[in-house]
């Protein structure tokens, strides 16, 4: 014979019995159940009415596998919509799920299918955004500090950087932008000031003597 005991989940045929503890309403269809206070579950209003659900309405492990697959399908179908115009890591799509309060597991398996099916895709993520940048000219302490902020592997960026040459070419970078901002008018006591205007783009001081004195000696 099963045994009961007030407030704990009971076993049902073999299975168990949990407690919706707190219904949610997220918009118009979509609502967050937390079952016996700590597993949460998405569910449409639609399967609310059909199965009777109020709080405390007792969830068997049949009514718990609809919800999870509703939740997952529903994870999926949030993060897809949310790269739907723009890549993402997976740091950024991770933060995005959490903002909806979907389940930890839910969203590691969310992610999981993604990675599975390249739908995101961390190092060629990075790589072509490390070229985006380049192409910018953007300082090697840009580059990096924007990828880290996009969630990046540091070690991945690292790697990525050195195979392009990242820190190897920042002069020319610095270069280009010096001639794009100031052209060849420029005079030698203004140098400082181009100094300032690289240092300010995180450019080191390594390629900003390197690119103002290509300046000079181009005038010369």
């Amino acid at each position: 014979m099963p045994m009961y005991l007030p407030g704990v989940s009971t076993f049902f045929r073999g299975g168990f019995i949990m407690k919706i503890v707190k219904i949610e309403e997220i918009n118009k269809k979509i609502r967050r159940l937390t079952i016996d206070g700590d597993k949460i579950y998405l569910s449409d209003a639609g399967w609310i009415r059909k199965n009777y659900v109020t709080l405390d309405s007792e969830i068997n492990e049949i009514m718990e596998k609809e919800l999870k697959e509703f939740t997952t399908a529903y994870s999926i179908e949030r993060a897809l919509k949310y790269i739907e115009f723009k890549r993402r890591t997976k740091k950024e799509v991770e933060n995005h799920l959490i903002k909806i309060s979907l389940p930890e597991d839910i969203i590691k398996l969310t992610l999981s299918k993604m990675i599975n099916f390249k739908i995101i895709d961390d190092k060629m993520y990075a790589r072509d955004y490390i070229e985006e940048l380049i192409g910018k000219r953007q300082s090697t302490y840009v580059i990096k500090m924007k990828l880290i902020k996009k969630g990046l592997d540091s070690a991945m960026i690292e790697a990525l950087m050195d195979d392009l040459c990242v820190m190897e070419t920042e002069a020319d970078r610095a270069l280009k932008l010096l001639e794009k901002k100031y052209g060849r008018g420029i005079e030698k006591s203004e140098a400082n000031k181009m100094r300032q205007y690289l240092y300010r783009k995180g450019f080191s001081s390594d390629a900003i003597r390197k690119s103002v004195e290509c300046i000079f000696d181009s005038i010369d």
